[in-house]
């Protein structure tokens, strides 16, 4: 179990800076309750993420509640779905790409310029100083943590080959660390297994980046392994 735990963190006053209104035709109450919602509902991360409320949907999508119900149901991934601190929320990159989409394919100007307010808002924040610090203290907190996950894995063998572990072992991740960032799954010892290094030269030699690759050439990974183990000792 991940010993990351993610917990909600307020946006400064002040943290990000706003969009341009450029649409006169839209009361200024429109603009001023996204702001509201930006600063005061949506919140950042310790895994350097901003986060939209299930709640703040209907200010966000400048909808009514029901259908930003839906939208939040049925159009958000819910691989990018969390629960911080009592709070449902999803992650922004998932609501801006659907803002993007809707401000292109809305017929009604009006609601293109609210859709696209809303999102470079979410943009805004997440480039912020406030979230790139955030990043910053999160890659060194997992550049400490990465080394104890072997130990935390608790495995004294080789988990492919069923051989004792060596000096040489290490923890390797199911699904590549470089593709798969999400911090929680990143620093959770039970997404990898404990293997030696020949197991896992093997591994990544055959360029495998998620666990259900791996289970498929489990065997053929350890009979390679085990061959050429063979081969260099002369066993027969």
């Amino acid at each position: 179990m991940s010993k990351f735990e993610l917990t909600k963190i307020p946006i400064k006053k002040g943290a990000y800076k706003k969009p341009e209104r450029l649409n006169q035709n839209i009361p200024e109450e429109k603009y001023d309750k996204v702001d509201r919602t930006c600063e005061e509902e949506v919140f950042l991360s310790n895994d350097g993420n901003v986060y939209v409320p299930e709640y703040s949907m209907g200010t966000i999508f400048n909808t009514d509640s029901k259908r930003a119900q839906y939208i939040y149901d049925n159009f958000l991934d819910d691989d990018s779905k969390r629960c911080i601190n009592g709070t449902n929320a999803v992650k922004s990159s998932c609501v801006v790409g659907e803002l993007d989409k809707r401000s292109h394919e809305s017929r009604d100007a009006e609601d293109a310029d609210m859709d696209r307010y809303a999102r470079d808002s979410l943009i805004g924040i997440g480039d912020s100083d406030q979230a790139e610090a955030i990043r910053r203290k999160l890659d060194s907190h997992i550049n400490k943590e990465l080394p104890k996950l072997k130990r935390q894995r608790g495995s004294d063998v080789d988990e492919i080959t069923g051989e004792p572990l060596k000096k040489n072992s290490a923890f390797h991740h199911e699904d590549e660390k470089e593709l798969y960032t999400d911090p929680v799954a990143v620093l959770d010892e039970t997404k990898g297994k404990n293997v030696n290094r020949d197991t896992h030269k093997e591994i990544h030699k055959r360029n495998i980046r998620t666990g259900d690759e791996l289970e498929k050439q489990r065997e053929d990974i350890k009979k390679t392994v085990m061959n050429k183990k063979k081969l260099e000792t002369g066993d027969d």
